[in-house]
């Protein structure tokens, strides 16, 4: 007789990777460092991994690097480092953190729009993209369409190419939002009416 029940496999555990913010610095620098030179090279270490460094000592620096190698996050080869596909993940997601829009002393009247329709194929994307207009202040009107006071076309290009989103998202102006006071009062712009 057949057995009716299928070998019951386990499930891989996602394992969740936190980084402390020396780790996110150290994965920065490596990051920017093998995008521009393939790999980086122990002796040409960039200036924004001296720091950790100073306040480490070459003995906790190569601590940490070993740490990040265990997360899988680089990879160490001789004297060299680059980033794992894990690494370039999260590196993606710590460039992205980096970001910041300077608001004007004054608003010009025009209303940035942001709005996104991304496939489920990409929904660690979009959600990283989600959270970092949340993390940026951008308001939600709908599911997939956020609403901001300052120009941020730049920062939205970099989110968007960075995430590999660009074909995925658009952006408008206008000088009119239905509710407009409303959306005055939230963005506390209510001396611009």
């Amino acid at each position: 007789m057949k057995n009716k029940f299928k070998e019951l496999k386990p499930k891989k555990k996602k394992i969740r990777i936190v980084l402390g913010e020396n780790e996110k610095t150290v994965l920065l620098a490596v990051g920017v460092s093998a995008l521009f030179l393939g790999t980086l090279a122990f002796p040409n270490l960039p200036m924004a991994l001296q720091p950790i460094i100073k306040m480490r000592g070459n003995k906790g620096f190569f601590k940490l690097l070993k740490k990040l190698r265990d997360k899988n996050v680089i990879y160490l080869g001789g004297d060299k480092v680059r980033l794992t596909p894990r690494g370039l993940k999260l590196f993606k997601i710590a460039s992205i953190d980096q970001i910041k829009i300077d608001k004007p002393d004054k608003w010009d009247g025009l209303w940035r729009l942001v709005s996104y329709d991304v496939p489920n194929k990409y929904n660690k994307s979009r959600d990283v993209l989600r959270s970092a207009l949340e993390r940026l202040g951008f308001k939600k009107i709908q599911d997939s369409l956020w609403v901001f006071p300052y120009e941020c076309k730049e920062e939205i290009a970099v989110m968007a190419n960075t995430l590999g989103l660009g074909s995925y998202i658009m952006m408008m102006m206008t000088d009119k939002l239905p509710s407009d006071n409303e959306w005055l009062r939230e963005f506390d712009l209510e001396d611009y009416q």
